[in-house]
């Protein structure tokens, strides 16, 4: 039995489930791929701000995804609870209703940024 289980029996299953599997883990990755690149774009139409979201003279308000890009890319350039730090971007969410931006404190003369708390 083992024999003609190995010699007749696997060959044929071999034969009709190898194309099966093929075309399967095709799908699936052509499947995955799609939903992958759907996830990088952003929405088509921007969401409603509130009044006075992100003042422009201390952030940049994106086009469609109803974030305030603060001016003063720096960990501190965000004040709030749920402000964003990444990859060198200080920025936040309109769903967030204390959050700021804050201007970029003035640069003495050897080009660091001054602590204005220790000025005070």
């Amino acid at each position: 039995f083992r024999r003609w289980l190995h010699t007749q029996l696997l060959p044929i299953i071999s034969s009709i489930m190898a194309p099966f599997s093929a075309n399967a883990t095709i799908l699936f990755m052509a499947a995955g791929l799609l939903a992958g690149a759907q996830a990088g774009y952003a929405p088509k139409d921007a969401p409603k701000l509130p009044e006075g979201f992100c003042p422009s003279d201390t952030g940049i308000v994106t086009a469609t995804t109803g974030e305030c890009m603060c001016n003063w890319q720096h960990k501190d350039g965000c004040v709030g609870s749920k402000c964003q730090y990444q990859m060198g971007l200080s920025w936040y969410h309109y769903s967030c209703e204390d959050c700021k931006c804050v201007a970029e404190p003035p640069k003495v003369p050897n080009g660091r940024v001054r602590d204005i708390e220790s000025d005070m």
